[in-house]
């Protein structure tokens, strides 16, 4: 299973819209100053990275890049905002050609509430600051745009709702021992 891959064991949203007409390919993988970067080459068609499930359709050829950065320093921007994440803060970069779409990853399960469609947006981290932007369509696991411009991108979703929101995770759970004290400590992680 990938890192933000597509669960399979979610009973809740398995009647939740999802498309199964994506290739699924793997990423050429590099590192650069410690950062995994990701690379694809593809002609037209469509597409899902099997590391990030990533989803991308293109019109013609096209190379991207792209890599995982840390939520960490967006955190109490979110916050003010009143938005959480709702998957992966990807920072893609288009080398060769452009999409006429792109699939975000996203973690929440529309199975309990799919009206938590709605609460959800694009956000996007530039230079200058952050925007939003409206998500055309949302699946099962994917929020859908059309035409993107990239930047360090991502789903995020309204905070006043992310209290009662289920989500698809990995759980890890660590136990340590100090001064003869067992301490538990709970991960969760997206798939």
């Amino acid at each position: 299973m990938s890192d933000y891959g597509i669960p399979q064991s979610c009973k809740t949203c398995d009647h939740v819209e999802d498309s199964t007409h994506w290739l699924q390919i793997e990423p050429l993988t590099s590192t650069v100053q410690g950062v995994t970067m990701f690379r694809h080459r593809t002609p037209k068609g469509s597409y899902e990275c099997t590391v990030s499930g990533l989803r991308w359709l293109c019109e013609r050829d096209v190379i991207l890049k792209y890599h995982f950065r840390n939520w960490e320093p967006y955190s109490q921007l979110l916050k003010d905002m009143q938005y959480t994440q709702g998957g992966p803060l990807l920072d893609i970069t288009m080398e060769l050609g452009e999409l006429e779409e792109v699939h975000l990853p996203h973690c929440v399960c529309l199975g309990t509430n799919p009206s938590l469609r709605n609460e959800m947006k694009i956000l996007h981290v530039e230079e200058h600051g952050v925007s939003l932007e409206e998500v055309h369509e949302v699946t099962r696991f994917h929020a859908k745009i059309l035409h993107p411009k990239f930047s360090a991108i991502s789903v995020i979703l309204r905070y006043i709702f992310s209290w009662n929101v289920d989500v698809h995770c990995e759980l890890m759970l660590y136990l340590t021992v100090k001064k003869e004290t067992l301490i538990p400590r709970l991960y969760l992680f997206p798939q």
